[in-house]
């Protein structure tokens, strides 16, 4: 190692240089997200649509009216999230806010602990028995459950 010069006087009673970064320019907010739209029902090949009770859900009012939702014998799950099976885009749903099951032949509206909660014909329910023209509320969406052949 190679020592330093020695310091005159004046030189001795100022503090050492210290090494300091280069100025960048501060980061640049990261581009605003996409606005997460609704996806329309995922096609099925005829092979894979299920011989048992069909159901379609119908948005008639609400940020996402107009979708129609086909289920069967798979369990379809709605709410904000984009992994949803069927997504609402407005604030009032929550992230998973409720799942259509089939149960013995039969569709069931389940609650997942949704923060507004999910109405059947206007009653607060935790799950329930949907029947042929029921009418869920989810968030600010109204969506119409049929039975198809019914």
């Amino acid at each position: 190692m190679i020592a330093p010069p020695p310091m005159s006087g004046s030189e001795a009673e100022r503090e050492p240089t210290t090494l300091m970064p280069a100025w960048q320019p501060p980061p640049t907010a990261p581009p605003p997200l996409a606005e997460t739209i609704a996806m329309p029902a995922r096609p099925q090949p005829a092979s894979s649509v299920a011989a048992g009770p069909q159901g379609e859900l119908t948005i008639e009012t609400g940020p996402d009216a107009g979708h129609a939702h086909r289920t069967g014998d798979h369990a379809v799950r709605m709410g904000r999230s984009p992994d949803n099976d069927v997504i609402l885009r407005d604030p009032a749903t929550s992230g998973h806010h409720a799942r259509l099951e089939l149960r013995d032949e039969q569709f069931w509206i389940v609650d997942l602990g949704s923060t507004n909660g999910t109405f059947v014909n206007g009653e607060s329910i935790q799950e329930k028995q949907l029947g042929h023209g029921d009418r869920l509320t989810i968030g600010q969406n109204s969506i119409h459950f049929a039975l198809l052949g019914a």
